[in-house]
């Protein structure tokens, strides 16, 4: 299992990568990180409330994500035309 500081690392490397994205919400950079099923230790896609085989080792992969992505000041998304396509989200520089 990758550390946090080693996501933290390969997510700061990846911001140089960044497209201006717009939604209704606003504007904000995103890059692709991959598909969930090529992230995922179990090589799934775990959608919400199915309990497909999500192993502990999945959850601790998605929730260190979710903090590297955090401790960066962004966010993980899931794609709007394929959930199953994985960005790293943060916000426009003003």
């Amino acid at each position: 299992m990758m550390q946090k500081a080693k996501m933290v690392a390969m997510l700061d490397r990846l911001t140089r990568y960044m497209d201006r994205v717009e939604d209704e919400t606003g504007a904000y950079r995103a890059v692709y990180l991959g598909s969930a099923m090529a992230l995922d230790p179990c090589g799934r896609y775990h959608a919400p409330m199915v309990p497909n085989g999500i192993t502990d080792e999945c959850v601790e992969y998605w929730e260190t994500l979710d903090e590297a992505a955090e401790e960066l000041g962004g966010w993980i998304q899931a794609g709007d035309d394929d959930p199953t396509d994985v960005f790293f989200c943060l916000p426009e520089e003003d």
